[in-house]
């Protein structure tokens, strides 16, 4: 998969190459636990530390070089001495963390340069997108993968991730290990925080989607104005050949009349500016019945999704792969689309309510989430959900009055209070809620989503938001597995459709 690379050569472009040794390095890394016997350890930077912290444990897995990134209030000494004393060489690397991808792509003899890769960002959609783009790749006859929220691999065949874009060396590992499988093309989701921290600076994208966007990880950034910026950092890249926006949305709108903007720009939405119009999505048992105009052509396309917001995702999704594909082989594929699991996934059982789980997070998710399943709800609409800890806190009132407004009755629970107490979390959600809505709290999860099922009717909908397709709650150190897809199979003893 790599040919190996000395240190001369990797790193030269960089740093004066003087004294650089020419020895092939066995591998390389950004995590000191992954460092190999005879490696490249790459100590950067980061938001809460630096690598350097970690170069006890670097040392003791067999690093034969350490590149460090110098900061202004960087103490190096104490590195430095563990370093001479275990013979291991140090070299500074400025503005290491810019230049890790593509010293990594340098040693993977740049792995993504024969792949298609489509980036894709936004607050919500990003993955519901991704995912329907190499969907429908693949059913059109093109090896695509994906990258994201739910894992990496070709889709059906995921390994899971903990982050939504990994960081700079392991992207480049990955696409290496796509090519020699056979992958052409990469659907991949683009956080903020790898736009913001550079771990994408090295990816040759070849194609820009902006779903939407919203109000997200503003611990982070610090402002909407900050976040936005860092999304738009994907449209403004050289070498970008095409960009697909949603004039829907303010970024969007205002990309596609940038004048320097990079590539062709390709927009959808439900304007009649939109070179892709979503103009109706009328609800169906099985989800939506969707009428286009594509450059000017009326087209209808069956959609097995739920919630017009996937109307959405499917115009964004369609926007991506109508390159160079005939429309109505495009639509065929995209008719062939189920859902996400975890994003407004149905679960259906016979004399139960529907339920419906959603990885709706954010106040505009929650919004849409609600204003999607209320089309396909004959009685009642229960929403359970909760909000994070050590997060945006100025969300939470806002979900409150979105779920109390939206839904007929709500149920708040835990959500990852992580470090937080549950109960002033879900207090500050109460801030929000109105006063003509019951509203009730249950903060064990699988308890309140047990009551709300048990609560319901056929014909009402329970729809489960927060968590989708995630696998773990954290509350306070105590990280322990749970799953609202497998609470809700459990209580219905159905199956998922």
């Amino acid at each position: 998969m790599s040919g190996a690379r000395s240190a001369k050569a990797l790193l030269a472009p960089w740093v004066d190459s003087a004294g650089l040794d020419e020895t092939a390095l066995a591998g390389l890394t950004m995590t000191s636990g992954e460092v190999v016997n005879g490696g490249l350890f790459m100590a950067v930077a980061g938001s809460v530390g630096h690598g350097l912290d970690y170069v006890d444990e670097a040392i003791a897995k067999g690093a034969a070089l350490i590149a460090w990134e110098p900061t202004d209030d960087l103490e190096t000494t104490q590195a430095i001495r563990q370093c001479e004393a275990a013979g291991v060489s140090m070299v500074a690397v400025p503005e290491l963390a810019r230049h890790a991808g593509a010293i990594a792509a340098r040693y993977y003899d740049e792995p993504a340069a024969s792949l298609h890769i489509i980036g894709v960002t936004g607050t919500d959609g990003k993955t519901s997108v991704a995912h329907g783009i190499a969907t429908v790749l693949e059913t059109l006859g093109v090896p695509a993968a994906l990258m994201g929220t739910l894992g990496w691999g070709r889709v059906g065949q995921l390994t899971t991730d903990s982050l939504t874009t990994a960081d700079a060396v392991t992207l480049q590992r990955r696409f290496a290990m796509l090519r020699e499988a056979g992958v052409r093309a990469v659907a991949m989701e683009v956080s903020s925080h790898a736009l913001a921290q550079h771990r994408v600076d090295a990816v040759p994208f070849d194609t820009a989607v902006l779903t939407h966007v919203g109000r997200d990880h503003l611990d982070y950034h610090g402002s909407v104005a900050a976040y936005r910026a860092a999304k738009r950092r994907l449209f403004t890249r050289p070498g970008l050949r095409r960009q697909i926006l949603n004039i829907d949305d303010d970024l969007g709108a205002e990309l596609a009349t940038a004048a320097d903007a990079p590539g062709d720009r390709l927009t959808y939405g439900r304007t009649e500016a939109a070179d892709l119009q979503l103009l109706s999505a009328e609800p169906r048992p099985s989800g939506l019945m969707l009428t286009l105009r594509i450059h000017g052509l009326c087209r209808t396309s069956e959609l097995g999704l739920i919630g017009p917001f996937n109307a959405m995702n499917a115009l964004a999704t369609l926007g991506a792969v109508l390159d160079g594909q005939p429309a109505e082989t495009a639509l065929e594929a995209l008719a062939r689309l189920q859902p996400v699991p975890g994003r407004m996934e149905r679960f259906i059982a016979p004399g139960r309510p529907l339920v419906v789980v959603d990885y709706a997070h954010t106040p505009g998710a929650l919004e849409a989430a609600l204003q999607g399943v209320r089309p396909h709800t004959r009685g009642r609409l229960i929403c359970v959900f909760g909000c994070g800890g050590d997060r945006d806190r100025g969300k939470r009132a806002l979900m409150g009055d979105i779920a109390s407004r939206l839904a007929d009755e709500v149920r708040l629970t835990n959500d990852n209070p992580r470090g937080e107490s549950p109960d002033a979390i879900i207090a500050e959600i109460q801030a929000g809620c109105r006063s003509g809505t019951p509203c009730q709290v249950e903060k064990d999860r699988h308890t309140a989503i047990q009551q709300a099922i048990e609560a319901a009717k056929p014909g009402d909908t329970v729809l489960v938001a927060g968590k989708g397709h995630e696998e773990t709650q954290v509350i306070g150190q105590r990280v322990s597995r749970f799953s609202d897809r497998e609470s809700v199979g459990a209580l219905l003893t159905g199956e998922a459709g």
